[in-house]
């Protein structure tokens, strides 16, 4: 019996549509470890299935002829990038700061400032 997500924890807006979406992880295949946004209902008709980790993340994968249908503690989801009515794609968010330019840093003991 598949499950139903949480209706707000991990929701986020998507920002080129302001839809309501969810951040998971591919959990395994080829794009194992990549982002990808997901609309934040179920969907019948979704060729994913999500599951929530013990720590809280979201995993999805692919349904395939192996394993066609959600199975226990999944739901089935749909990538939001087919749905978004926004112009280009969702780009996942830098786990990253953004790198701070150096700046000149003021003389130790009296010297001049810049270079010589």
């Amino acid at each position: 019996m598949p499950t139903t997500p949480h209706p707000t924890r991990g929701v986020t807006l998507c920002t080129r549509c302001s839809a309501p979406i969810r951040w998971a992880t591919w959990g395994s295949g080829p794009q194992r470890g990549r982002r990808v946004p997901l609309n934040s209902l179920p969907s019948p008709s979704g060729g994913l299935a999500a599951h929530t980790t013990g720590t809280g993340g979201l995993v999805v994968r692919e349904l395939d002829q192996d394993r066609p249908d959600a199975e226990l503690l999944e739901w089935k989801a749909l990538a939001h990038w087919s749905s978004c009515s926004g112009n280009g794609q969702q780009q996942a968010p830098s786990s990253r700061p953004a790198r701070r330019r150096p700046t000149v840093q003021p003389p130790l003991w009296g010297g001049q400032l810049g270079r010589r």
